[in-house]
């Protein structure tokens, strides 16, 4: 494959309104992305380990809460489902087909955003969520009061294939991700990882993981400031006619430092897309972080 043409900064697992809690970054270092509660899926949170942490566990410890038809929160249990997706852990986390790969399958309204900006084979998602430290005490886990609320990237997928719901006929291994539980959808579509990376100094690491552990490299939220104010490097400054991160066109987000820039980040919206062609260095950016989330130096 080429490289990139647009990379794709992601927003998912829980958030203020779905989950209504940060995900956990363990006192291990574990870093785990809490997927969204669906009551159509058929894996539960109770099904869900990493590292020997319990998805049932975090989720009722810390008091995690789904919004009901009624628009009322309840309280999250273990035996609730949980939406996997984007499903990008390889392992022991769930019995899996030979054949199977990390793929991503956005909602409708994400799916329009990104086929109006031409998202498609080669391109690569960055995924970030809503995370804090947390902290193991008496059996309990629970969230470390002096510890910020984060914005931290924690996974990756470059595209490989694309497949056009209902009408693409999909290999028997995909028809376990959650999009195709969901019979009422009349269209959908499912991105699925290369096998590898393919990129200048990463060619041969897989084309999609979730970050088994934090690091201050994976983190976008200024030190000192709230999640939502990232601090990126300077060439993300919009110039003069050169279309900036998608969702971001507001020049008052942005602020120019000596050697980065600040964003103020929209508190709504999934699919943020950067055009790779205008940011060439978004390339060896993205590789960066990819190195460094899966732990190579």
């Amino acid at each position: 494959m080429d490289l990139p043409r647009r990379i794709v900064i992601s927003r998912k697992g829980f958030d203020g309104g779905t989950g209504c809690i940060p995900s956990p970054i363990l006192s291990d270092g574990t870093m785990i992305s809490l997927p969204i509660p669906k009551a159509a899926d058929t894996v539960s949170y109770a099904d869900l380990w990493l590292n020997g942490h319990s998805y049932g566990k975090l989720v009722t410890d810390l008091r995690a809460q789904r919004m009901t038809r009624n628009k009322e929160k309840k309280l999250i249990s273990a035996t609730d489902m949980a939406h996997m997706d984007p499903d990008l852990i390889r392992g022991d986390m769930l019995p899996r087909k030979p054949d199977w790969r990390p793929a991503f399958g956005p909602s409708a309204k994400a799916a329009t955003i990104l086929r109006k900006h031409c998202v498609g084979r080669g391109d690569l998602f960055l995924f970030f969520g809503w995370f804090r430290r947390c902290e193991l005490a008496g059996g309990t886990y629970r969230f470390i009061s002096d510890e910020p609320k984060l914005h931290v990237v924690y996974g990756y997928l470059r595209i490989s294939d694309v497949y056009r719901l209902p009408d693409d006929r999909v290999p028997d291994w995909a028809k376990d991700h959650p999009h195709l539980h969901e019979r009422d959808r009349k269209a959908d579509t499912l991105f699925v990882a290369a096998n590898h990376l393919g990129l200048p100094g990463a060619a041969e690491l897989p084309g999609a993981a979730a970050f088994p552990m934090f690091s201050d490299a994976l983190r976008l939220t200024a030190p000192g400031m709230t999640r939502s104010w990232w601090r990126l490097p300077k060439w993300f400054y919009p110039a003069p006619g050169v279309p900036p991160l998608s969702s971001h066109e507001k020049p008052d987000r942005w602020r120019l430092q000596t050697d980065s820039c600040l964003l103020q980040s929209v508190s709504r919206g999934q699919e943020f897309v950067l055009d790779a062609e205008h940011y060439p260095e978004a390339i060896e950016w993205a590789v960066s972080l990819i190195r460094n989330g899966i732990g190579v130096t």
